[in-house]
C-alpha cells in the first residue's frame, strides 16, 4: 500500500507541476491569492478557537481556585525537593568528610574502658544450674502425705 501511495503522490505532484507550468501568469497570480486567502482564514479560525479555549480555561481556573491548588502543590513539591537535596548533601558530606578511623578508634577505646570497669566490678552471680538438690519445705511434705493417703 505504501508503494501505491508514494506512486500516487509522485504522479499527482508531476501532474500539478505540469499544469502549473502551462497556466497563464494571471491565473497563477489569482490561484496564489486564493490559496493565501484560504490559509489566512484557516489561521484566523484556529487562532479564534484557541483564544476561546484559553478564555474557558481561565474562567474555570478562577472559579474553582485551581490556580491556588496548583501553586500550593508546586510549593509542596519544591519543599520536598529541597529536603531531599539537603539530606543528600548531608549524606555526601558525611561520607566524604568524616574520619571513620578516628571514630572507630574512639569506639574501641570506650569499649575497652567499659570492659575494665566490668572486670573491676565484683558482682555476685547466682547460678541456677548447680548440682545441689532442692530443699523440701513443709508444703512439699504435706503434699506427699496427701498423695500417699490417696493411693491407699
Amino acid at each position: 500500500m505504501s508503494k501505491k501511495l508514494l506512486a500516487g503522490i509522485l504522479l499527482g505532484g508531476a501532474a500539478t507541476y505540469a499544469a502549473w507550468k502551462k497556466m497563464a501568469p494571471a491565473k497563477k497570480e489569482a490561484l496564489k491569492e486564493s490559496v493565501d486567502e484560504k490559509i489566512n482564514k484557516v489561521a484566523d479560525y484556529v487562532t479564534d478557537y484557541t483564544l476561546d479555549a484559553l478564555d474557558i480555561v481561565d474562567d474555570l481556573m478562577s472559579d474553582s481556585n485551581l490556580n491556588d491548588k496548583v501553586s500550593g502543590a508546586a510549593d509542596a513539591v519544591n519543599n520536598v525537593k529541597g529536603k531531599v537535596k539537603d539530606s543528600a548533601s548531608k549524606v555526601v558530606n558525611h561520607m566524604t568528610n568524616d574520619d571513620f578511623d578516628k571514630q572507630t578508634a574512639d569506639i574501641r577505646e570506650e569499649l575497652a574502658k567499659n570492659k575494665e570497669a566490668d572486670e573491676d566490678n565484683n558482682d555476685i552471680i547466682i547460678d541456677a544450674t548447680s548440682d545441689q538438690k532442692p530443699v523440701s519445705t513443709e508444703d512439699n511434705e504435706a503434699g506427699q502425705d496427701d498423695a500417699k493417703t490417696a493411693d491407699k
